[in-house]
């Protein structure tokens, strides 16, 4: 089950005023919504959440403030930028902070992340538990390139963005678990299945395919999928339907009737600009450079 694109459990977790920096509301995004809140200084009561909601001190000050225990208790806290929260559905406690706090907050969906705790067998996994001021830098980079693509608003379109909630949640989830007690796969896709996923990548390239789509080509769940498939081509689907793209892009180009334009659509990329950067990532040189050595 997707999660609704709804701000109400991010809402509900601030619980105050706050600016909006950023948010993922609108992009079609499944199973998180993810924004940045810049939340003032005041009283947060308690609350009750119905997401898992995992959160990221950002900006360049440290939080503090007080939150509450049990009995009406408070204790301190300090929370360096890139400390992390994971807060599990229920309730969370009433804060007190002292400082202005710059939060990323996301959403996460409790189904789709037993879903992939169940495709990967982690045992003993079947949800997330509550962690508290914690660090990992691995979940740091995939908060903030979530964060960063909702920014630009999905410019790099479903296949990447369902790579990093992917990532995301199988992180999350590997922090928890005890052991992989699962039966053991093939290390990569066979030939034929491989074959397939990438027909369907050069048949689609100029859609905005996502990682569903191609796992089903495969036979295999999403999670199983992107393992497999990183372990046959040495790359994730994503950047793999990126040096399909550009290499179309190439071809293309060779009619210098057409602009660059019509080449980044005709390719699947959301814009010029997009197009160039890519091509110059995987190339080393814009697609304009490209087209004035050949």
């Amino acid at each position: 089950m997707a999660l609704e694109p709804t701000t109400d459990s991010i809402a509900t977790f601030v619980r105050g005023p706050s600016r909006r920096l950023s948010s993922s509301i609108g992009l079609g995004w499944e199973n998180i919504v993810v924004e940045r809140h810049l939340i003032e200084q005041s009283d947060k009561p308690e609350a009750e959440i119905s997401q898992y909601i995992i959160t990221l001190a950002s900006g360049p000050n440290v939080l503090a403030g007080h939150r509450a225990g049990r009995h009406g208790h408070l204790s301190p806290y300090l929370k360096p930028p890139g400390t992390l929260n994971v807060n599990v559905k229920g309730l969370v406690p009433a804060v007190y902070p002292s400082t202005q706090t710059d939060l990323i907050v996301c959403a996460l969906n409790p189904a789709f992340v037993g879903e992939i705790a169940e495709e990967r067998c982690l045992r003993g996994t079947s949800g997330l538990r509550e962690r508290r001021d914690f660090r990992d830098k691995a979940l740091c980079s995939l908060i903030s390139l979530i964060e960063e693509e909702a920014q630009s608003d999905g410019i790099s379109g479903r296949l990447y963005i369902d790579h990093l909630i992917y990532a995301l949640t199988l992180r999350l989830l590997a922090l928890d678990a005890r052991s992989d007690d699962g039966s053991p796969l093939s290390n990569s896709l066979s030939h034929r299945r491989l074959q397939r996923v990438i027909e369907r990548m050069e048949a689609d390239l100029g859609t905005d395919l996502d990682l569903k789509t191609l796992a089903a080509e495969s036979g295999y769940s999403v999670s199983h999928f992107l393992r497999m498939f990183q372990a046959a081509m040495g790359c994730t689907p994503f950047r793999y339907l990126s040096q399909l793209r550009v290499k179309r892009a190439q071809a293309i180009m060779r009619n210098k009737n057409i602009t660059l334009i019509d080449v980044a659509l005709e390719c699947g990329f959301s814009s010029h600009a997009q197009l160039s950067r890519v091509f110059r990532q995987i190339i080393g040189v814009t697609p304009s450079e490209y087209r004035r050595n050949r």
